[in-house]
């Protein structure tokens, strides 16, 4: 193998590929990337065994090969490489990767493709199309809910759920609950399935870091236990969650016996304050409203914090609590100038919505006073 690169292209494409695949193995060809020439294309792979990252990179090949290299060295050394110059890469015997810019020289031990985990087709019979800026809006709205214990293998990803009518995205740590909600995918057909939050977040990182104009779509192919995001030159792999994900429309309040909308950054500010008075057992953040005042307030056995914030509200005073950083999560990524908060009663969970919104649906539980 022999190809000519710029370093910018080459570290894109490192850039790309590195993150969000967890460098914990005991396998230590996992510590590699595959590198192969397709054309006048280099192809990128890397993968954990739980997912695999895909990327093609422009270069000038000048021999065909394939073969893979220490990951983390590799990218340090093209990092501390001159700026501006090209870099030549090229193999030699007993599987030594030379990187050559300038009067710069390198080489690393590499191993053949043969030894690497091969990455599995994924069959685009069950493709869907959407647009990638409006998938990472609701990712990133409802990612935050999912659960990170492992012993919660379930909620350890998010709920695509399709339907006739809409098309849902769902992340519940079991305290909690997200539902972001988008017009049906066209020429889909219905189907429900969960996906780790890991894959979706590296996923979101890669639109960021793309910055897709809107007519660029991104292709989601789904197979018997497996899903793949296909974006240009960039494809991402993960296996799906298998198991029953819970009922979450049961969990939804459908009466709204005692609501009101507050300013969303107000809130988010007094609740952050109210943060700071953590006790023993965790913090818990309380809410009384009455005449138009909400009150928040929060103590410990060292701290007492107090604020009020003005709201519409004439009901018969009320009083809730609840964690205080579940109100956070909401609050910092829910996106509109003023929120909706509705009770059935105190012990019940509270719905909260965006004002002026119908897409976005979160659930809390209280905490008892």
């Amino acid at each position: 193998m022999k190809i000519n690169i710029t370093k910018e292209t080459l570290l894109e494409g490192i850039q790309v590929i590195s993150a969000g695949v967890s460098s914990r193995t005991t396998l230590p060809i996992l510590h590699n990337f595959l590198m192969e020439t397709q054309g006048d294309k280099i192809k990128l792979v890397r993968t954990d065994m739980e997912m695999a990252t895909v990327h093609y990179i422009k270069a000038e090949v000048e021999e065909e090969g394939a073969l893979t290299v220490p990951t983390k060295e590799f990218a340090d050394i093209i990092k501390n490489l001159p700026d501006g110059k090209e870099i030549n890469l090229f193999t030699g015997e007993n599987n030594k990767f030379h990187i050559k810019s300038g009067k710069s020289k390198f080489w690393v031990i590499g191993t053949p493709k043969a030894e690497y985990p091969a990455i599995p087709e994924i069959e685009k019979t069950g493709s869907v199309s959407l647009s990638p800026l409006e998938l990472q809006t609701m990712i990133d709205k409802t990612a935050f809910s999912a659960s990170t214990q492992e012993t919660r293998y379930i909620l350890n990803g998010l709920l695509w759920n399709n339907t006739a009518e809409k098309f849902e995205v769902v992340a519940t740590d079991g305290g909690r609950l997200a539902v972001a909600s988008h017009p049906a995918l066209p020429d889909s057909g219905e189907f429900k399935i969960i996906i780790p939050t890991k894959i979706l977040n590296e996923v979101v990182r890669f639109i960021s870091l793309s910055k897709p104009d809107k007519e660029t779509q991104i292709h989601v192919n789904v197979a018997s236990n497996q899903v793949s995001f296909e974006m240009k030159e960039t494809t991402f792999i993960s296996r799906l969650i298998e198991g029953n994900f819970p009922n979450y429309n049961q969990v939804i309040p459908t009466k709204k016996n005692i609501s009101f909308d507050v300013f969303t950054k107000e809130l988010l500010a007094a609740c952050r304050r109210a943060a700071l008075c953590s006790g023993e057992f965790g913090s818990t953040v309380k809410f009384h409203m009455e005449n138009n005042v909400m009150t928040v307030s929060s103590t410990s056995q060292n701290m007492e914090f107090t604020d009020e914030l003005p709201i519409e509200y004439t009901q018969e005073a009320f009083d809730c609590a609840f964690n205080p950083q579940y109100i956070i999560d909401v609050l910092k990524n829910v996106g509109s100038e003023k929120v909706a908060f509705s009770f059935v009663n105190a012990s019940q969970p509270v719905l909260i919505e965006p004002v002026g919104k119908e897409d976005l649906k979160y659930v809390i539980m209280p905490v008892r006073i």
